[in-house]
């Protein structure tokens, strides 16, 4: 029997895919701007400040798959589970790395459009096509792993238990690594291990789920105070790194990953709080929330285009206009274009499940 959703979660990947929004709406102006500006510092902070976006759907990944299948895995579900990614993640991703092949060979007046199967393969097993394309090889490699190691927490209930620590570990021992290696590994960042941790600590999460709602109800100020707390200290040290200040690289790591799992965490409770007590607020925010997967697919294209079309120096007046006249598109129209298309029949190809 399955579990009953889970809908505050949509409200979670609501503010996550908006954070991704922001991420790549604003990531060039803090590097065009002048360095110390208040816009460059402005731009920044919002850019920085969003960075939890890609861990808190990993998070998210790993609590619903551990949610889902932790009380009635067996190994004989593999094939189903691979069948059902295969077909509402590995698709959509084919799809759309061709769609951005050829795309950006059109937004480009000076390149001959052509298809080269060889140039595409060659692209397709790092998400090169598009540059927003790599969370799709990262998310992938977490569901190639998942029956192995939801199997392992099956036959070994201490690993079940201390899931959260696991990762940790691994991904710790991962960084000491990187550490020491002559050579650094080519789209090192692209690999599982990477998120390894927050992956973990969302299954932990999703496997002890009333449980963690139960602790969260009774600690939810110091986590929300903690989660603000670290992402404060994250934009300055990042910040000062960026004006020239020596960073120690477990610092970064440590930010990077604490920052996401506390926001992950308090806007759990939020996104619990608004389906309890402000249900039109909820439907609006959970509707953007489910087509987070259809947004994040599509927002690149407009963007791109839009950056065809609207091109104002730093400096003139209608610079922050054309900025955030791109974002209010992104936010606007891929949500439209995903609720729309959500009604037509195999709009799983592009947009999954």
């Amino acid at each position: 029997m399955s579990k009953p959703k889970l809908w505050e979660l949509d409200i979670v990947r609501a503010v996550a895919i908006a954070a991704v929004l922001l991420i790549h709406g604003t990531s060039s102006s803090r590097m065009d701007l002048p360095l110390g500006s208040r816009s460059s510092t402005f731009y920044f902070a919002i850019n920085n400040l969003s960075i939890f976006a890609v861990p808190v759907f990993i998070f998210l990944s790993g609590l619903v798959l551990f949610y889902s299948y932790s009380d009635t895995w067996t190994v004989r579900r593999t094939p189903g589970f691979y069948r059902k990614r295969l077909q509402f993640i590995l698709i959509p991703y084919l799809i759309w790395s061709v769609f951005y092949y050829m795309y950006n060979q059109w937004l480009d007046p000076t390149v001959k459009i052509q298809f080269s199967l060889s140039q595409f393969a060659d692209l397709l097993p790092w998400g090169l096509a598009a540059y927003h394309l790599y969370f799709m090889v990262i998310i992938m490699q977490m569901y190639a792993l998942f029956p192995l190691l939801i199997s392992l927490v099956k036959l070994w209930r201490p690993l079940g238990r201390y899931l959260w620590l696991f990762g940790i570990l691994v991904q710790a021992g991962y960084f000491v690594y990187r550490q020491f290696e002559d050579t650094p590994l080519q789209y090192g960042d692209r690999l599982f291990i990477t998120y390894f941790a927050v992956f973990c600590i969302g299954g932990s999460i999703g496997m002890h789920y009333e449980r963690f709602v139960g602790w969260l109800n009774r600690n939810i100020w110091w986590m929300t105070a903690a989660a603000a707390s670290v992402g404060l200290i994250y934009l300055l040290i990042t910040l000062q790194a960026f004006r020239g200040m020596r960073v120690e690289a477990w610092e970064y790591e440590l930010m990077f990953n604490l920052y996401p799992t506390l926001v992950a965490m308090a806007l759990i409770w939020i996104g619990r709080h608004c389906v309890e007590n402000a249900p039109r607020l909820t439907a609006v925010i959970s509707s953007f929330g489910a087509a987070s997967f259809g947004i994040y697919f599509t927002h690149v294209a407009l963007m791109s285009y839009y950056g065809t079309l609207v091109s104002v120096p730093v400096g003139q007046a209608g610079y922050h206009i054309a900025v955030w006249g791109n974002i209010a598109l992104i936010f606007t129209v891929p949500w439209a274009v995903v609720h729309l298309l959500k009604r037509v029949k195999g709009s799983w190809l592009l947009f999954g499940k």
